[in-house]
């Protein structure tokens, strides 16, 4: 595995993929999904950087990486949704949609 890791350029991925998700998943939310999302993002980046890298390190195992950022799903408010007035149910699944996109692009990245 590689021990060195661009994680700016990750996050350029996720942030880009955030686009083509909320577009498939919340269209008619898009601006509010997108604010979320950077929300989520901002509040994630460090714990997210730091377990890429013990990922790339081979420290954590995939199932643990994949553990550590689904673990954020109860603690992340989709504020922008909610005000918005998108259903919980549709709040809930682009959350997890959002938190897959997350551990694929990693996983992508490190060629796992």
């Amino acid at each position: 595995m590689a021990t060195s890791i661009n994680f700016p350029d990750i996050l350029t991925e996720i942030k880009n993929g955030i686009v083509d998700l909320a577009k498939s998943t919340v269209s008619n939310y898009l601006k509010e999904a997108k604010k979320d999302a950077q929300s989520l993002l901002t509040e994630m980046k460090d714990d997210l950087e730091r377990w890429t890298n013990l990922l790339a390190q081979g420290l954590l195992t995939t199932e643990d990486f994949e553990w550590l950022v689904n673990s954020e799903k109860d603690t992340v408010k989709m504020a922008a949704l909610e005000q918005a007035g998108l259903a919980a149910i549709r709040i809930d699944q682009f959350k997890s949609s959002l938190l897959n996109l997350i551990v694929d692009t990693v996983f992508k990245a490190i060629k796992i």
